[in-house]
This record gives C-alpha cells, sequence and structure tokens, in this order.
C-alpha cells in the first residue's frame, strides 16, 4: 500500500503516523526506527510536535531532549567543568575591542548557569536561556544581575532590539539552527556587538590507564549512543564558520581538573549517550562497571588513585559592524 500524505509525531512510547493511506506494517517500521535507531531517526524524519517545536531534522529533537532527565540534569549541574577565569578575560577583551558599554549579555544555551554566572562580574544586566525547564530549574540564581528564560534560541523576542551588548553560547552552538539563531543573533546585537561560541573538546586522562579505559568506554561501548551534534563538538567547531566579518579563533586555552574517580564518574553521569545507554539497557549499571575498571587499572599499574583531566577549549568570536 502507498503511502500518499503522512506526518510523524515522536512520543514517548514510539512514533505516531497520521496519513491518508497507512499501513500497520508502515507504522510498525517507524516504530522501530524512533525506539532502535535513535541516533539517526532525526536525520531521517522531519518530526512535529503538539507539545514542542520539533520541526528541525536533526538539532532541534536533540535540543529538546538532551536534557530532560532530572538525574542527568544534576549530574551536568554538579559534575560539567567550570569554565576558567581565562575564558571570560578573552571574551571581557574581545568586547573592549568594540568598546562594549557592557550593558546586557545574553548567555544561550545556558544549561544550569555554569556559563552564565561569571559573566554577571562584568555586565550590569546578564540572561541565560535555555530550552530544557530541568537546567533553568537547577540554575544557581545567586546574582541580583542574572535571569534565568526557558525559551528556543531561535525565537527571543522577549528581548527588544539592538538592546545587547554580548551573546554568548558555551558547548551548545551545534544544536542551533544557525540561518534562524544567527537572524536573531543580529537583530539583539547593538551595532558592533560581539558574539561568542566557546566549549571544550574531546577529553584527555593522566595516567594513561585511566584515559585507556575511559577511551574504551567512550567511543567502542557508548560510540552509537551519542547524538549526531557531538562529532561537531569533538571536532572544535572546525566546520563552523561565523556569519561575522573578521572573525577568529582562539585554541589556546584549555580546563585542567584534578579529581577522583567518583568525581569522574559523576561527569560521565552527565553524558548524552550514557543515559541513552541506560534506557537501552536497564540491567547493565555502566557507571558501576567503568569505576571498577578505572580502580583496578589506577591501583595496580600506577598505584594511585587520583585522576588528572584536560579538556581543549576552543573560542570563535566576531563582532557586528559598527554601521549597518
Amino acid at each position: 500500500m502507498s503511502l500518499l500524505k503522512y506526518e510523524t509525531e515522536l512520543t514517548g512510547q514510539g512514533a505516531k503516523i497520521y496519513g491518508s493511506e497507512c499501513s500497520q506494517v508502515i507504522c510498525d517500521i517507524f516504530d522501530m526506527i524512533v525506539r532502535g535507531l535513535r541516533k539517526v531517526a532525526p536525520v531521517l524524519l522531519n518530526i512535529s510536535s503538539t507539545s514542542q517545536s520539533c520541526n528541525l531534522v536533526m538539532s532541534r529533537y536533540c535540543t529538546t531532549n538532551l536534557f530532560t532527565d532530572q538525574k542527568q540534569t544534576q549530574f551536568y549541574a554538579k559534575f560539567r567543568p567550570h569554565y576558567t577565569s581565562e575564558i571570560y578575560n578573552t571574551i571581557v577583551e574581545f568586547c573592549k575591542e568594540s568598546h562594549s558599554d557592557f550593558d546586557l549579555a545574553v548567555d544561550v544555551g545556558c544549561g544550569s548557569g555554569q556559563s552564565t554566572i561569571p559573566l554577571t562580574e562584568y555586565f550590569k544586566k546578564v540572561i541565560g536561556v535555555d530550552v530544557s525547564e530541568n537546567q533553568i530549574a537547577n540554575a544557581a540564581q545567586n546574582a541580583e544581575n542574572v535571569t534565568f528564560k526557558v525559551s528556543h534560541a531561535e525565537n527571543l523576542d522577549f528581548i527588544q532590539s539592538n538592546t545587547v551588548d554580548l551573546v554568548t553560547v558555551a558547548q551548545a552552538l551545534h544544536w542551533l539552527d544557525l540561518e534562524k539563531f544567527f537572524s536573531e543573533v543580529f537583530r539583539l546585537l547593538k551595532p558592533g556587538g560581539s558574539f561568542v561560541t566557546y566549549g571544550y573538546g574531546l577529553f584527555k586522562l593522566e595516567p594513561e590507564a585511566a584515559d585507556n579505559v575511559v577511551q574504551h568506554f567512550y567511543g567502542n561501548v557508548l560510540g552509537n549512543y551519542w547524538p549526531e551534534g557531538r562529532k561537531i563538538v569533538e571536532e572544535k567547531y572546525m566546520s563552523i564558520t561565523l556569519p561575522f566579518p573578521g572573525w577568529r579563533r582562539n585554541d589556546s586555552l584549555a580546563i585542567v581538573k584534578e579529581c577522583t574517580i567518583d568525581e569522574f564518574i559523576g561527569y560521565m553521569g552527565s553524558w548524552s549517550a550514557l543515559n541513552e545507554y541506560a534506557k537501552a539497557n536497564p540491567d547493565i549499571n555502566l557507571l558501576d562497571i567503568v569505576r571498577e575498571r578505572l580502580e583496578t587499572s589506577l591501583i595496580s599499574q600506577t598505584n594511585q588513585k587520583a585522576i588528572k583531566v584536560t579538556w581543549p577549549v576552543f573560542m570563535l568570536m566576531g563582532h557586528t559592524p559598527i554601521s549597518r
């Protein structure tokens, strides 16, 4: 039977298909795709939902669903690496190049606020925006000049045009509809306003014994559970070009942290791929397995339990023209 017209809806139980001619076999096939091949489903389907605007082929599905799990969100807030003061000094110096007023900064994809709060030291007012209600609920609102909003990055109509000195996106640009988002960025920014997107690439652990254990699980065990956009982060946004004249990169910084095995396991708990793996394999506690492997390899090979983690930092920065 042919399928002349159809619309798909992603639900918690699978996929619903509506159409003028749609056999049960076709419905079952689509349901299997969504359940079993979640990694590629967003690319294959143009997902639409009445409850959330998931119309983009890949990015909006990932953005709205990546951190809806409360436990994962708490791991994210507690264990994700903190951006260093050098990163924010670099951002501030870049803003000074265009004589910024430092009135208003907007941090898009702010998560639970790790990338937002440091901006409050430099700007009179800061707005953190994220599509995840769970992330915003966990945001630390411990500064008087910060406000957090739940919103899609491509529609920030609660902010007036030409009022923003700086728009930042930390570790989230790859989830966005870039054409629509940058149209909104140009609407928001003052003439000479600044845009900075930054993040961290794939970590490196020391000693090497620990790195070998974790890289095995990261790539071999969890490889098929990472969302499509993860590859863009691993490549440090090398495939992304900013729509600003004379924009530039900075790859000179890094985040370095000494941590215990348990602290690193907590960081792993914030990974979206591990969350998806747990859903597909509810009887396997992968974090316990990794913890045991790390303890065994570190004690037997190095006689230590401390881990040094290094994340390479990348920054892409651009100014809007002074006159436009």
